[in-house]
């Protein structure tokens, strides 16, 4: 793929709605059972290796992506940064309210039951179960850090592999707490995405 194609003002359209069908791919799956099979299999492994240290460490590790906790490092960060990368309040502002309007939006309305194949390890939520908020919380959140940053390679880096490694972590255990099926998690993992598209079109043609 050349660099004159990425630079394109469609390519982020065509992404957009390539991610935007996949979406609506996994969710016709869901609806229509195509990926029960999937979904069960995954809760089983997860089910499987289930032990009390195991349940003491995703129980913890699952809050960084809760709103509880991301909200308030947010502003901590927007304070912290405001006069020095107008960019970060931008890509991450966009990726990561974009991300809870939408997620929470498709939630009521697709209103998805939470899984009940396995006993929960953690208090059943309230709200219903596709997309996975948590998971689309901490993935936009990171998207939202790491565009600000694309420019420094190195630290770059070194942020992929940090936030990389809290998103996976924070992905497995809605799996391993068994209060989400693994298509919640994927579909709130493209809600993030396409944020991350839009955030990073919109910051990089000088918007908003």
């Amino acid at each position: 793929m050349n660099r004159i194609m990425l630079e394109s003002e469609f390519f982020p359209i065509l992404v957009i709605l390539f991610l935007g069908v996949a979406l609506w791919l996994l969710h016709i799956g869901v609806q229509n059972h195509y990926l029960l099979s999937l979904d069960q299999k995954a809760a089983e492994w997860f089910h499987s290796i289930r032990n009390h240290r195991l349940d003491d460490f995703f129980s913890t590790v699952t809050w960084m992506g809760s709103l509880w906790i991301l909200l308030p490092l947010y502003i901590a960060i927007i304070l912290v940064f405001q006069h020095d990368n107008t960019s970060l309040e931008k890509s991450l502002g966009i990726a990561f309210f974009g991300t809870i309007v939408t997620t929470y939006a498709l939630k009521y309305m697709l209103n998805r039951p939470r899984p009940h194949l396995y006993a929960m390890i953690e208090e059943v939520p309230l709200d219903p179960s596709f997309p996975s908020a948590h998971s689309a919380q901490i993935a936009a959140f990171s998207l939202g850090i790491l565009l600000a940053v694309h420019h420094n390679a190195g630290l770059l880096t070194v942020m992929t592999i940090v936030l990389g490694s809290v998103c996976l972590l924070v992905f497995m255990s809605r799996m391993y707490l068994q209060v989400h099926f693994l298509t919640d998690v994927l579909s709130g993992i493209l809600v993030a995405l396409i944020w991350g598209v839009i955030s990073y079109s919109i910051v990089r043609k000088g918007g908003i």
